[in-house]
């Protein structure tokens, strides 16, 4: 009778779609996962031991920018599948791992496991067929082609980036998916439209649409958001864009999957949302309007904000898009119950600070870990070194750091400053001076005007805040256009000045048609290209010889 009923199981489960596990044969995870819901039974010597219903291992790849020489790339693809078989799937309720779990039963007689064990048994086997890892994903945050533009294929946004991407990602044997950044749509040479770039780039890795949902345990969710614009943004190309569609869908799912029924969303977009709280350049990304989701639009740049504090079943949302390490303390932030986490990239032309890094994140129904693959780092072994970076308990969503951080380079990579309440820098109701040609390049302070816009002054800078979380919008008066003139807001707050004090001249700084007083400088770049391309017909029609 036990062999009738252990032949039965194998039949069973041979007979199972367990793509949520090892995936299907075009790299995507199947939303369902009938044989994952058996596992919060799983194989306990004492029932309820522990528990990996919502156990996954999951690597996170940030800004891949193929290159020319992939062998930095194909080195770390390794060093990411050595790291997935070290660190085990973790269990809740208990400090076993599924290895654990695996060695203490692979040598016991059959008759001597239950259900759950030999599907665990199964399980294992099917994953080694497939030259997969057990319960392990992967997600890329985009920005696929190379990093500089030669037009040709193979550069950003194009239909052969896509493909080779595609050929890398698979190589990981490993369930995947993926969004876009903001550079996957730049295939201004092939495409004329932002739609059809879109397309192709779904054609190819084979999608539906460009976010995604995929059930990755009995009750956790990957949910994925694209930007979908590059030519129609309306200020910089280079912002990554949450189309309203995608936000309805998004918030949606989260209706769809509450916090009290024990949901848990992991989130992943190319760029973090504005008061996330991580680390971001002030010269390149805040400058030119391109930092944050949404970054340029009023009406949605707040949504996702709103979403996490008011959905506490976001527990983790993870981006790229800055080309910065992981070894700065605000590359991990913690807002109400989400941990955000920036991840970094393995290729050395794409480093902005040096360092080559990919993030693994492990999750089980009570806890996540998150660590750093250093892939310029070598062991003696010649392994990559894998670091601990953080643990989250779920349950009562306090965040450990596992070492301190480095934090080097501060000047290089300075992180805007973010106000506090309690900072001792805001001036209540500023009516005259707010620093003399003497202080402006050393005075720290913010207020908020009049009219409810927050500015402030940091570094030789003048800076317009977020006026719900304080995150950097951009800068309203430059460091270089800011020296040796003096700052005043007059009429109760109603009127920026700027003064030279030697001529007296007065500046009067405008706010832009929607309010805001930040300076879009950042223009969309197929206009640029356009412009650029009638300067060069009216310049070599007038260098023709007469």
């Amino acid at each position: 009778m036990m062999f009738v009923i252990y032949l039965v199981v194998y039949l069973l489960i041979c007979t199972l779609n367990v793509a949520s596990f090892v995936g299907h044969g075009n790299g995507m995870m199947h939303p369902t996962v009938t044989s994952r819901e058996r596992f919060s039974r799983l194989c306990s010597f004492e029932q309820g031991a522990y528990d990996f219903s919502d156990s996954f291992n999951l690597v996170l790849l940030g800004d891949l920018h193929m290159e020319d020489d992939m062998t930095d790339h194909e080195v770390a693809r390794s060093d990411c599948i050595e790291a997935l078989e070290k660190l085990s799937v973790l269990s809740s309720g208990s400090e076993l791992t599924a290895n654990d779990v695996l060695h203490q039963i692979e040598d016991m007689p059959a008759r001597d496991l239950n259900v759950e064990q030999l599907e665990l048994m199964l399980e294992r086997k099917k994953a080694q067929n497939k030259q997969s890892i057990l319960m392990s994903n992967l997600i890329s945050l985009g920005d696929l082609g190379r990093k500089d533009i030669r037009h040709e294929p193979g550069d950003a946004g194009t239909s052969k980036s896509f493909e080779m991407a595609k050929d890398f990602l698979e190589g990981f044997k490993l369930p995947f998916d993926l969004v876009t950044g903001n550079h996957d749509l730049e295939g201004l040479d092939e495409f004329e439209t932002d739609e059809e770039n879109l397309n192709a780039f779904m054609n190819i890795f084979e999608k539906s649409t460009p976010q995604f949902m995929k059930k990755v345990g009995e009750r956790t969710l990957f949910v994925g958001l694209s930007t979908t614009r590059f030519r129609d943004a309306p200020f910089s190309s280079h912002e990554v864009h949450i189309s309203k569609e995608q936000i309805d869908w998004f918030l949606n799912v989260l209706q769809q999957h509450p916090h009290e029924k024990g949901w848990k969303i992991y989130v992943f977009s190319h760029a973090p949302i504005c008061g996330s709280g991580l680390r971001v350049l002030q010269s390149v990304h805040v400058k030119n309007g391109c930092a944050w989701l949404n970054h340029s639009s009023e009406s949605s740049r707040g949504t996702f904000i709103q979403a996490v504090r008011n959905y506490p079943q976001i527990k983790f949302w993870a981006s790229g898009h800055f080309h910065l390490s992981h070894d700065y303390e605000d590359a991990i932030s913690k807002v109400g119950s989400c941990t955000f986490v920036q991840a970094g990239v393995v290729g050395k032309v794409s480093t902005r600070d040096g360092r080559r890094q990919t993030r693994i994140v492990q999750g089980c129904k009570d806890a996540i870990k998150i660590y750093t693959i250093n892939h310029h780092i070598r062991n003696d072994d010649g392994t990559a070194e894998i670091r601990l970076d953080a643990s989250v308990d779920l349950y009562s969503d306090e965040i450990t750091f596992a070492h301190d951080n480095e934090d080097y380079d501060r000047t290089n990579w300075f992180r805007a400053y973010t106000p506090e309440k309690e900072d001792g820098c805001y001036l209540e109701l500023p009516d005259g001076q707010v620093a003399c040609s003497q202080t402006v390049q050393k005075s720290v302070c913010w207020w908020h005007m009049r009219c409810g816009a927050v500015l402030g002054l940091h570094e030789g800078q003048l800076v317009e805040y977020d006026p719900d979380t304080l995150s950097p919008l951009g800068l309203v008066v430059d460091r270089e256009t800011l020296r040796q003139r003096e700052v005043l807001v007059v009429e109760e707050g109603t009127v920026l000045v700027l003064v030279e004090p030697k001529s007296k001249n007065i500046e009067v700084v405008h706010p832009n048609d929607d309010g805001t007083y930040w300076r879009k400088v950042q223009r969309n770049k197929k206009v640029r290209q356009e412009e650029k391309l009638r300067e060069q017909v009216a310049k070599k029609w007038f260098d023709k010889p007469l």
